[in-house]
């Protein structure tokens, strides 16, 4: 989750492109880290970091083929779903190419490699943005909006809600240790929720309200020690959104959203526990409160 807060190339100008020429929903691809793939009879869905998703028929992973020797022995260059070769991979570079296609330049676990596909192919970028190449390599692409899940309406309604019993539950489970998605996940799904739209409407709107209100904060794990965001909350609830409904469904887990600390307005919202929840003189072994031959 470092790539999330990692600098973006350029920046944006008047028409929506970086300073190097790329349309801004395929330059801001670079720093982040891809998080999730997915395959089905459609095609193929990368997800990064960011919740930007680039969406095609077939992504080929360079140095598993070649277009005049075939592939590999051994080696499908297709990407799969959660592919371990490309999922945490770093993106360093992006390359729009005269044909359409898109090329990015990775750095995995296992060394430098690429991912290309050709067009058609389609990348979402969060509140909206939008490139899209045709069958014959145009290229059109729309800048970001307006937020999407942290809306005035949205954070107002997050911040005057109360806890529900999954949230309490939740914040619960953060007085142990921090929380990711796929806690929501369990909750969401004990509470007898099948469908995965219900897992990706549900899910950010939990953490949502509990970040809001300020009982969750956000951040990364390094080394087994929580990280907190400076962003704005409006931002971190935009961000666990869009990168979530990227994702799909009852997938997000572990470094794949974020992850989220119990803060001192969680752990007020939750009231004492333990020893601090038992009346005067309960507390202890050899409290005044404790009679008989125990005391």
């Amino acid at each position: 989750m470092r790539a999330f807060l990692s600098g973006l190339a350029g920046s944006p100008g008047p028409d929506g492109r970086r300073a190097h020429g790329l349309p801004a929903p395929l330059a801001d691809l670079i720093g982040q880290t891809i998080v999730h793939t997915r395959v089905a009879a459609r095609g193929t869905w990368t997800v990064t970091a960011r919740g930007s998703v680039l969406s095609s028929r077939a992504q080929l992973l360079e140095g598993a083929h070649d277009l005049e020797r075939g592939v590999a022995p051994g080696t499908d260059p297709a990407v799969g779903l959660r592919d371990p070769r490309v999922v945490g991979a770093q993106v360093l570079d992006a390359q729009l190419q005269e044909d359409g296609a898109v090329r990015l330049a990775l750095r995995s676990a296992q060394g430098p490699t690429a991912l290309r596909t050709a067009a058609p192919w389609r990348l979402e970028g969060p509140r909206g943005a939008l490139v899209v190449a045709d069958e014959e390599g145009g290229i059109r692409a729309e800048p970001a909006g307006a937020p999407v899940h942290a809306t005035e309406a949205a954070l107002a309604a997050h911040a005057a809600s109360s806890p529900s019993g999954i949230e309490r539950r939740l914040l619960g489970l953060a007085r142990r240790r921090a929380l990711h998605p796929g806690d929501v996940v369990e909750e969401i799904s004990a509470s007898g929720a099948l469908e995965d739209e219900e897992f990706a409407r549900r899910g950010p709107v939990l953490l949502a309200r509990m970040l809001v209100r300020g009982e969750l904060a956000a951040g990364f794990v390094v080394e087994g020690r929580f990280r907190p965001w400076t962003m704005p909350v409006a931002e971190v609830v935009e961000h666990v959104g869009t990168t979530w409904q990227a994702i799909g469904g009852r997938t997000p887990g572990p470094d794949m959203i974020g992850w989220f600390a119990l803060t001192e307005a969680g752990r007020a919202a939750l009231g004492p526990s333990g020893a601090e929840a038992l009346p005067p003189g309960m507390s202890g072994y050899d409290s005044p409160g404790v009679v008989g031959p125990f005391r």
